[in-house]
């Protein structure tokens, strides 16, 4: 429980707020959900116990508060969890893509998540260490299951060059798919 507490003052530092706490039924993991404030203007939810398996937390944007949010993070948590189970030294990367139950939201047609760097941070948040641990912090982006695809085929680096050059809006979780 330090180490949660721990992660959680790293976020509060680095979000200029604290958080309301859930557990989800979905996975046996805590969720820190930050409202937004004048520096961020979007919803930030992190998980705080994933690096036990993982040797990483998982982080999620909206532009409004979504309550679905934390079970659609905890359903991803579940995930992870299961991956670590599975495999000796498992570390969460860059470009692992994640399966959602259903789509981020109703109307919506993303439908998977993939695995990125908190490129939404301030430099020095990524990482977290207090001496004995070091946990990395990764973001994690709403796509379609044409862009989980693509990112399969092409890496995380062509996927992300395509957003780029099709302007997407990675916290808009009703858009159209870039490919």
């Amino acid at each position: 429980m330090i180490v949660v507490k721990q992660l959680l003052n790293h976020c509060s530092s680095a979000f200029g707020c604290h958080a309301e706490l859930y557990q989800s039924q979905e996975a046996d993991v805590l969720i820190a959900v930050f409202p937004p404030t004048k520096r961020r203007g979007w919803w930030t939810y992190v998980t705080l116990e994933l690096y036990r398996v993982g040797a990483s937390e998982c982080l999620m944007y909206s532009y409004k508060f979504e309550r679905d949010m934390i079970t659609l993070l905890a359903h991803v948590a579940d995930q992870v969890m299961r991956n670590g189970e599975n495999r000796l030294h498992y570390r969460l990367q860059p470009g692992e893509v994640f399966p959602l139950e259903s789509p981020v939201q109703e109307a919506s047609c993303l439908d998977h998540v993939i695995v990125t760097p908190a490129d939404y941070e301030e430099d020095g948040f990524d990482y977290f260490t207090n001496g004995a641990e070091v946990i990395s912090f990764m973001m994690l982006h709403a796509i379609a299951e044409s862009e989980a695809m693509f990112a399969r085929r092409h890496g995380l680096d062509a996927l992300e060059e395509l957003f780029a050059c099709a302007d997407v809006d990675s916290l808009d979780f009703m858009r159209t798919p870039a490919i």
